[in-house]
């Protein structure tokens, strides 16, 4: 029997607990940030840059820069010249023919981490200077194209087509976000001056916006969460498509990224765990062994790994499309054109699913700062379970944590009518222990307080 007693002893530990507990933070596992490595390259520039001056190179760049703060992609090559006045700064322009800032093709990020990279390493302070005026009319930019849900756009201002969704397609947000991550976090090549606090401020408000749009745009199908769309509405957060050979789908290639950086996330939330375990489930569940896409062609090939481009929304099938728009299930019905212009397939979730089991244990040894609910609500025990009054139905997240902060299990359980059953873990035996609640939206977390015997 595991009866509740002596309430207010109980609560005094939870109180105790939150306000000087030796709690520890969520640290990612060090591979998790290597792997979102590949999203802090700039190498495009310095490729480019060849052997010129990556002072005088950078200082080109500011002049290629728009009045919006924002750059233009596949201009890595113009810049080892300044901007002539004439030609045209953006090869896109919006709806009111202005120049449009892009973040695809690494496009505005790579430039920010160059302009952040010289003004620590340039010995002129007229360059200096210049490249912190730039990057922070950058920063403005950066600030000024979030979509009001915390997405990012391909694009700004709105070029008036697909372009104006948030958009993970060829990683752009997670690129985008991992740069405002290190920005906040101070993160070599970010830890100057070359960012006041008041704009580190927003940017952190808007990072975590960004986040809890990916988490609300993930796509759940029957009752299970699973990736994401290579863009989705920003209001609606539903998945949409973009080019006429790129339908509304589930993503195997762009969600990769996604589901990194929520592991690399601090604030690992129930909803942010949900998200990382079922996208890690569905790519564990859509794997194909021993099949490759090669050269326009799905060849069989020993010992390798694969995951389709494309998906349907509504269930895992894979599809594919010509440029005519229509969706079809037989490969070969598409034009060569397209087979052999475009990847259909690649070995995008093993690294990925490489990171499972050190995403969990980084999990299991963080310890908890608890957040203190200004109410105790009824919760009892009968035996080995734990019964719990809720407000709602649905599926809730459970931590059980014991008195020195360290998460002794965790695990969901269903509400039905308002009440939530339980399993109480053996391994807390007559110990006090708090039990931590994230409701299915995700909601912050309500603890009750129980002593065990």
């Amino acid at each position: 029997m595991y009866p509740v007693r002596n309430i207010s002893r109980a609560l005094g530990f939870v109180l105790m607990s939150a306000l000087g507990g030796a709690a520890l933070a969520y640290t990612p596992p060090a591979k998790v940030e290597s792997f979102l490595d590949k999203f802090r390259s700039y190498s495009d520039l310095t490729t480019a840059a060849g052997t010129m001056s990556l002072d005088t190179y950078t200082y080109n760049l500011t002049t290629w820069q728009m009045t919006h703060g924002g750059f233009s992609k596949a201009h890595d090559v113009l810049y080892v010249s300044p901007w002539d006045g004439t030609a045209a700064l953006s090869s896109w322009t919006g709806t009111n023919s202005e120049p449009l800032g892009m973040y695809d093709n690494n496009a505005t990020v790579q430039e920010m981490r160059l302009l952040a990279v010289q003004y620590k390493a340039t010995t002129n302070s007229s360059y200096k200077k210049t490249f912190k005026t730039s990057f922070q009319k950058a920063v403005g930019f950066v600030l000024a194209s979030q979509l009001a849900n915390g997405g990012w756009p391909q694009v700004y201002p709105k070029r008036g087509n697909y372009s104006d969704m948030a958009t993970y397609n060829d990683n752009a947000m997670t690129r985008l976000m991992v740069m405002v991550k290190d920005m906040v976090a101070k993160k070599a090549p970010f830890d100057s001056d070359i960012t006041d606090s008041t704009s580190l401020a927003k940017l952190q408000t808007a990072l975590t916006k960004a986040v809890d749009y990916a988490v609300k745009a993930q796509i759940v199908n029957g009752g299970a969460p699973t990736v994401w769309c290579a863009q989705h509405d920003p209001s609606t957060y539903a998945p949409v498509g973009a080019r006429a050979y790129e339908l509304a789908s589930k993503s195997g290639s762009e969600s990769v990224g996604v589901v990194a950086f929520l592991m690399g996330w601090p604030d690992q939330t129930a909803a942010v765990q949900k998200a990382v375990k079922g996208a890690l489930a569905w790519y564990k569940k859509t794997k194909v062994s021993d099949l490759k896409f090669s050269s326009g062609l799905f060849v069989a090939s020993a010992g390798a790994s694969m995951w389709y481009r494309f998906y349907n929304v509504e269930n895992d099938s894979q599809f594919f499309c010509d440029r005519d728009g229509i969706k079809t299930y037989d490969f070969m019905s598409v034009s060569e054109e397209r087979r052999t212009g475009y990847q259909w397939g690649g070995d995008y979730g093993s690294t990925l699913l490489g990171l499972e089991s050190l995403y969990l244990t980084a999990l299991g040894s963080t310890s908890v700062q608890p957040r203190v609910s200004s109410r105790l609500l009824p919760l009892r025990t009968i035996g080995g379970e734990a019964e719990v009054a809720v407000g709602r139905d649905g599926t809730y997240n459970a931590r059980w944590v014991s008195a020195s902060g360290a998460v002794l299990a965790t695990m969901n359980g269903q509400a039905r009518e308002g009440r939530l059953v339980l399993h109480v873990p053996e391994q807390l035996g007559t110990s006090v222990a708090l039990l931590m609640l994230t409701d299915p939206d995700g909601n912050a977390e309500t603890l009750r307080a129980i002593r065990m015997r």
